[in-house]
């Protein structure tokens, strides 16, 4: 449980795509970083500026009382002084003669009034610090003849190269991480486009207009790619070269036997003679155009609307019950040519052992689902993996007329494989054999 709690926690945080994890992965140390170090010169800093702040008020204090201290000054030179003070040193200044402070005063202090007090223990006056509610520093320092009333506004208390050093390192971080994700999307395109490439090969799309490019890696990744293409596409070409060769040479030989066995007496043993050979050809016929793939048809957009009916059509002039549903606007890119070929040898199979047959064409997702329903015999489970094998056939006679050559799904799967599909067998709601064929949906149409 406690594997799967972790499991599930990995996936809500780390990003499934490689943009968002190239964003974590440079977002999270530059959060770090910049929180330790913010927080590192934010105590450094704000300590000393305090402690500097408070010592020059206290200075500035100290030097005003010793000056008002002054011994046989007049109200006149007093009130002077004070005002002199007030301009040159920023303090808001009053003088009260002849008052006396209170025994007990209660404080209420700031942050910065405790850098104050502890400057303000030099002084040699007695003294009372309070704090208003605005946050100015109230000092009543108590002199020969009167007291002196200080009051320091919270401005001199605070700097605000804090908040600028903050704001600019949040600035920068931001125009900075902004750039490092415009190289990021420039190195993310050429990673896409390889994939892009792979994927329009698998379904048998022509990529020759690919070029490697990015990172050495990604290149090196491109080039792989390609080299595999073409080897695959050598491998098809002499494979179809190979294949027409050995038509070739078995044709003739086939010939022959068919030639002699003409010119022998009619019997029932000739005559199976004469069968095996036309049940030869016909497998021989039957492989070659399995063998020989699709690869020579462009790729293209197909509506699968006027597709299908086109060819469920062809099959209602043959007497064949058939029934189409199908969704408007459900487009698929394919070699029109195999892609009929591959639907027409299922729904053949289907007329072959049904009376009825269903076609029903939807959307799921990003794949385009082609259903084709029977109610036929229908094929036992533990068999339907096996008739996709080449020349197995589940109709135990091997006549031709009833059961082909053992080729007809083969070739289907191979070419719905070769469009990035895929086909399946299950049991129908007809009580026959269901047949689900899954193609990739058209990008524009998702």
């Amino acid at each position: 449980m406690i594997k799967r709690w972790m499991k599930n926690l990995k996936r809500a945080i780390i990003p499934n795509g490689l943009l968002g994890r190239f964003f974590l992965i440079i977002l999270l140390p530059l959060v770090v970083v910049q929180f330790s170090l913010g927080l590192f010169f934010y105590n450094r800093h704000w300590e000393t500026v305090s402690h500097r702040l408070a010592r020059d008020i206290y200075g500035e204090i100290q030097l005003v009382t010793n000056v008002i201290n002054t011994p046989n000054l007049s109200q006149e030179e007093r009130n002077k002084l004070i005002k002199q003070a007030e301009h040159d040193l920023l303090l808001d200044l009053s003088w009260h003669p002849q008052a006396k402070m209170p025994l007990k005063q209660k404080r209420r202090l700031v942050d910065m009034s405790h850098d104050l007090v502890g400057e303000m223990k030099g002084l040699t006056f007695p003294y009372q610090i309070t704090t208003s509610t605005d946050g100015q520093q109230r000092i009543n320092i108590q002199l020969n003849n009167g007291i002196l009333e200080v009051v320091v506004a919270r401005k001199r208390f605070f700097t605000s190269t804090v908040w600028i050093f903050f704001l600019w390192m949040l600035l920068s971080s931001i125009l900075w991480f902004g750039v490092a994700l415009i190289f990021m999307k420039n190195q993310l395109r050429a990673i896409i486009r390889l994939a892009h490439a792979a994927e329009a090969f698998g379904i048998g799309k022509n990529v020759d207009y690919y070029k490697p490019e990015g990172a050495t890696e990604v290149r090196h990744a491109g080039a792989a790619f390609l080299m595999m293409k073409n080897r695959l596409q050598r491998y098809l070409t002499e494979r179809t070269a190979m294949l027409a060769g050995v038509s070739h040479d078995l044709r003739t030989p086939l010939t022959r036997l068919k030639l002699q066995l003409s010119m022998l007496p009619q019997d029932e043993t000739t005559h199976a003679m004469d069968q095996d050979v036309t049940d030869m050809e016909n497998m021989l016929n039957g492989y070659l155009t399995f063998a020989r793939g699709d690869g020579r048809e462009e790729s293209k957009e197909i509506d699968l609307n006027p597709f299908m009916t086109n060819l469920v059509d062809k099959f209602k002039k043959t007497k064949h019950n058939i029934d189409l549903i199908i969704q408007n606007n459900v487009h698929v890119i394919a070699r029109p040519s195999d892609l009929s070929r591959a639907l027409g040898n299922l729904i053949a199979n289907a007329g072959r052992y049904a009376t009825y047959t269903w076609v029903k064409v939807k959307k799921q997702q990003d794949q385009v689902q082609i259903i084709i329903d029977d109610n036929g015999p229908g094929i036992p489970k533990n068999k339907r993996q096996d008739v996709f094998k080449p020349f197995v056939r589940l109709e135990e006679s091997r006549n031709p007329a009833t059961g082909g050559v053992g080729l007809g799904l083969t070739i289907a799967r191979d070419i719905l494989l070769s469009h990035g599909g895929d086909i399946t067998l299950d049991a129908s709601p007809q009580k026959g054999l269901r047949v689900v064929v899954t193609l990739p949906l058209y990008k524009h149409q998702k």
